[in-house]
């Protein structure tokens, strides 16, 4: 698990780099938007309903508006992601392994699915 923390983490890093966002800004960037993204114009495509999309970039538009400082506002957000991930301590999962199960295999393991539906009935 600790491998694929780190590779993740420096993927995002080097994302942020290039970018010249943060590495918070990026980090909520990819799972507060890119991934719901994915998983949303999936659905749409399954469903068939294109309404989906247009209303999470609605909401991706007026959340792009509602907040003065998308970097202060990564920070606190990044900083509750960290204590979300931390109770899975609770759980027997330190912060890395609830970062890798939660952030990285939950989420390819809903894009299989999803693109097993989108196959079958997209």
């Amino acid at each position: 698990m600790n491998e694929i923390f780190q590779v993740v983490y420096k993927f995002l890093k080097w994302i942020s780099q290039i970018t010249g966002f943060t590495y918070h800004e990026i980090n909520i960037i990819v799972y507060f938007i890119v991934i719901p993204a994915l998983f949303i114009f999936l659905l749409s495509r399954i469903f068939k309903q294109k309404m989906l999309i247009i209303g999470f970039l609605i909401l991706v538009f007026f959340a792009v508006i509602i907040i003065p400082d998308f970097s202060e506002f990564s920070t606190q957000l990044f900083d509750k992601s960290v204590v979300f991930l931390n109770w899975f301590d609770h759980l027997g999962l330190n912060y890395i392994q609830a970062s890798v199960v939660i952030c990285v295999i939950i989420p390819v393991l809903i894009l299989i699915l999803l693109r097993y539906f989108y196959r079958k009935f997209g």
